[in-house]
């Protein structure tokens, strides 16, 4: 069912994986293959997010110095009263 609301919303742009295989396939296309192809897509992207959130959990477990650095750029750009938002990207600091 959610690859199906996926493929209605999709189908809606311009500009999308589901309406270039459409084109390329014609209008007699296979819905099941689409969705599946989504669902494969949708579970590669969960699965390099929760890769990646393991990873950094690993590296600021074992890099204390990481780890407060990281946490001094959070509280000097948010602070401690708010939750982050995307406006706080450009004005924090990449530590390296």
């Amino acid at each position: 069912m959610f690859t199906t609301l996926i493929l209605c919303n999709i189908q809606k742009k311009t500009e999308s994986f589901v309406n270039y295989y459409i084109e390329a396939c014609g209008p007699d296309y296979d819905h099941e293959r689409v969705s599946v192809t989504l669902q494969n897509l949708l579970m590669a992207g969960m699965e390099t997010t929760s890769r990646f959130i393991r990873w950094a959990i690993v590296v600021l477990a074992n890099h204390v110095s990481i780890q407060e650095r990281l946490h001094a750029e959070i509280d000097s750009v948010i602070g401690r009263q708010r939750l982050p938002a995307l406006d706080d990207r450009s004005r924090s600091v990449k530590i390296s």
